[in-house]
């Protein structure tokens, strides 16, 4: 399996790391293999690892349809913010993952308000829950921007 992987080393370290509830900030310049690199580390994670996913690139506009979609890819209804969310996964024995692709959209373009109210102040609720993870991808590491993550950037491939 590793033989087909980017950057074997790498991506099962990182996926070691998630599975015991890191939060990450895995930055890397655009083009340099950050979307493969989420392909080869679902491969990797278990199968009981619930992963949900969010691609700002799609959906910076629209804060409530991203709750939504993240909601019901968890089978969790009716959520108003991540807070809500991450409580539905808590309750769940079963370890999730969230991943939130191209999050520096949020900061370098024009995005819908409700995330700065109804995701942004959530990302910290993460770290309290040992079954969570977190995997924030952006194309740098912004220093004012406190993400409740660790950085890491992705090595060459």
């Amino acid at each position: 399996m590793s033989d087909t992987l980017l950057r074997p080393d790498f991506t099962q370290a990182l996926a070691a790391r998630l599975q015991q509830g890191a939060s990450i900030n895995l930055t890397a310049s655009h083009g340099l293999g950050r979307r493969r690199t989420l392909q080869d580390l679902r491969a990797l994670l278990p199968g009981r690892m619930r992963v949900l996913y969010a691609d700002m690139k799609f959906c910076v506009d629209d804060c409530a349809a991203t709750l939504a979609d993240l909601a019901a890819q968890a089978g969790i209804p009716d959520i108003l913010n991540l807070g809500q969310l991450i409580e539905g996964l808590a309750a769940n024995p079963d370890p999730a993952l969230l991943i939130l692709h191209n999050f520096d959209l949020l900061r370098s373009q024009p995005h819908d308000p409700l995330f700065d109210s109804a995701l942004l102040p959530y990302l910290a609720h993460v770290v309290g829950h040992a079954q969570l993870a977190l995997l924030v991808v952006c194309e740098d590491v912004y220093p004012d921007w406190p993400l409740p993550c660790e950085h890491q950037p992705l090595p060459p491939a």
